[in-house]
This record gives structure tokens, sequence and C-alpha cells, in this order.
């Protein structure tokens, strides 16, 4: 991808070409989307998406960085110093504040779904990476104040909650079940309590 012909394209298209390619590959696991698609729906030529993007892959980077970078600016998750004190009354605000934030973004829906479509995405494992890390260090200082079990090896608690959390990601995006989202958000925080609390 050249940065500096990204950089030079003038700003409205460049917003209309990422819009374009997240909607494309929001619908559509990665194999599916189609470039021919993406370059229609956003008016540019082929030589001038080539001028810009060099390949389907860096495009799909591109939109899963601008997507994270907007969903940072509509979540940021907290510090995991800031668990320290009341761990599990800190770990219910915070999760209260994702739910009630996350669905009234488009760019984190898009995210979303994008993700679970391409699970095994270079620019998608690198995104769960950060998340994994953040996970890990929030038990840690779980662990560190005795809110978290320490008899469970820290590998395992943090693939248990990782898993766990993309679980119910993955069984929120299917639209799951009867359950009012409230009551199924407690279920999930409940479920997870049970799992790591001492």
């Amino acid at each position: 991808m050249s940065e500096t012909a990204l950089a030079r394209m003038r700003p409205e298209k460049r917003a209309e070409l990422i819009a374009a390619a997240a909607r494309e590959f929001a619908s559509r696991t990665y194999e599916e989307a189609s470039l021919n698609r993406i370059i229609g729906s956003c008016g540019l030529s082929k030589s001038s998406f080539y001028h810009v993007v060099d390949s389907k892959e860096g495009l799909f980077s591109l939109v899963v960085s601008e997507l994270s970078a907007a969903a940072d600016r509509t979540w940021t998750a907290p510090e995991p110093a800031s668990f320290a004190d009341h761990f599990w009354d800190r770990a219910d605000s915070v999760w209260q504040e994702a739910l009630s934030t996350w669905p009234n973004s488009p760019e984190l829906t898009q995210l979303w779904h994008i993700v679970y479509a391409n699970p095994d995405n270079e620019a998608v494992l690198t995104l769960a990476d950060r998340v994994r890390t953040w996970v890990r260090d929030v038990l840690i200082t779980g662990r560190e104040t005795g809110a978290v079990d320490r008899t469970c090896p820290l590998d395992l608690q943090s693939l248990a909650v990782f898993s766990l959390l993309r679980t119910f990601d993955e069984w929120a995006l299917t639209a799951a079940g009867d359950d009012s989202p409230d009551e199924a958000a407690a279920h999930q925080f409940r479920l997870l309590k049970r799992l790591l609390h001492p």
C-alpha cells in the first residue's frame, strides 16, 4: 500500500473507500468479498484503486485498522491497574459500560462482523492479540489483589476468559435466544465471575 498516495487521496474519497470496503468485508468472508464491488460502489477506477492500495489484503488491513481506531474513540478499555481497587465492582462497571456503548457504534458493529467472519486473517489475529494481552493483564491485577483465583494457571485462565468472551460475542452476533439483551449480559457476567472467583 502506498502510504503517500493514500495520504494524498481526498479525505472524502478515502472515507468512501473505507466505508465501502467495511460494508463488503462485514457482510462476507474475506474470500467472498469482491474488490470489484468495493471499487464500483465508491466510484473508483481499478487503476486509481491500485495506485492507492496494492492488494485486497492491504485494503482489509486498512479497514481493520481504521475501524479499530474508530472503536477506540468510541470506547477505550481501561488500564488493567484500574481494577486493583474493588476488582469485581470495577469489572461489572466496565462490562456495563462496554455493553451500553458498543451497540450504538456502527464501526464496532462492522469490526465485530469482520473479526468473526475472518478469524484467521493476519490483521484480525493482531487485533485479537491486543485483546488477549489486555485480558491477561486484567487477570494478573485480579490475582494480585486476591479477587481472582490463583490456583488455576494464568495461561489457562487467560485462554478460558478470552474464549468465553469470544463465545459471548459470537452468540450475540447470531441473536441470542429468548433472554433480553440485559438478562443475557447479566448471565454472561455471572458466568465469568463464577469461573474466576477464588
